[in-house]
């Protein structure tokens, strides 16, 4: 009887475990989807810095709003404030 008390507890315990491990799992995957965003803005931030500063260097200025414009479509790329919960509906 004892036995079958233990058994039951240690099956418990590997459910609640393994339950665990899956969150884990979960976060850590988000994290990585969140880490590789936080890259590519990183590198578009650069990029368009770098042309930003090249341009002002020959006197060529851009005007607000293409600035804007151009703030609006990384926006549009980087709106997702939890992965966890976004659905993405099928294009067909």
């Amino acid at each position: 009887m004892g036995n079958d008390r233990t058994l039951r507890k240690l099956k418990k315990l590997s459910s609640r475990m393994s339950e665990r491990m899956e969150e884990i799992r979960d976060l850590m995957d988000d994290m990585e989807i969140e880490f590789e965003l936080m890259q590519k803005q990183i590198a578009r931030l650069e990029k368009t810095g770098n042309k930003a500063s090249a341009e002002v260097k020959k006197g060529s200025k851009k005007t607000e709003s293409s600035i804007d414009d151009d703030d609006d479509v990384d926006d549009e790329d980087l709106d997702l404030e939890n992965t966890t919960s976004v659905f993405v509906k099928p294009k067909f």
